[in-house]
């Protein structure tokens, strides 16, 4: 059993975050997924249920709900719309979709695995301010208006993983750079008529 789990499951822990951090959920959503995660250790201790967490930091691809960041800005951008947005001075781990689904495949057949969390991310942190570049310029419209939007309250400042653990027990690294991978996003969303 695959259980994907949330970054948001640990809060505001300082990053770089490893799996050994304790988790602090901020909302339902994280809480729920603590909370599974611990029922599937408890589990696979005492029952020997087969179970593996991977806990995915911020996934993005063709195909992804239009409401999300990556998305939305593609879309707003292949519209030439103003693009309201924060400063952007968030750091996050972006991990595209083809690396998540090759570490769910190398998951299956580890049973070393079985029992643990393992964080899967780029292990690479961007701003949010970069991605917003890369993606205008790779689509030369839409205009980025930052400092237009204030940060949320309580807003993370520095989300990304620690990724050793997913090497050591999955022999399992990030195969995309960030340049292709956003390049396919986009076309797929230019290609799909979907803004």
């Amino acid at each position: 059993f695959i259980h994907l789990g949330s970054s948001d499951e640990y809060g505001d822990n300082i990053s770089p975050i490893s799996e050994i951090q304790r988790e602090s959920p901020i909302s339902p959503y994280s809480f729920a997924k603590v909370a599974t995660s611990h029922m599937l250790q408890m589990l696979q201790r005492t029952e020997q249920f087969p179970a593996v967490i991977l806990r995915l930091f911020l996934v993005y691809g063709p195909t992804q709900d239009k409401e999300r960041f990556l998305p939305n800005l593609i879309i707003n951008s292949l519209r030439n719309n103003d693009i309201p947005i924060t400063f952007g001075e968030q750091l996050r781990d972006f991990c595209y979709v083809n690396d998540v689904v090759n570490a769910i495949f190398l998951s299956f057949d580890k049973e070393n695995a079985l029992g643990n969390i393992i964080n899967i991310a780029s292990g690479d942190p961007i701003k949010i301010k970069e991605m917003v570049i890369r993606v205008n310029s790779l689509i030369q419209k839409g205009k980025p208006l930052f400092g237009s939007i204030k940060y949320r309250t309580n807003e993370s400042m520095s989300l990304y993983a620690d990724i050793r653990k997913a090497k050591k027990v999955l022999n399992w690294k990030p195969t995309y750079k960030i340049e292709h991978a956003l390049k396919e996003t986009v076309n797929w969303y230019k290609e799909n008529g979907s803004y």
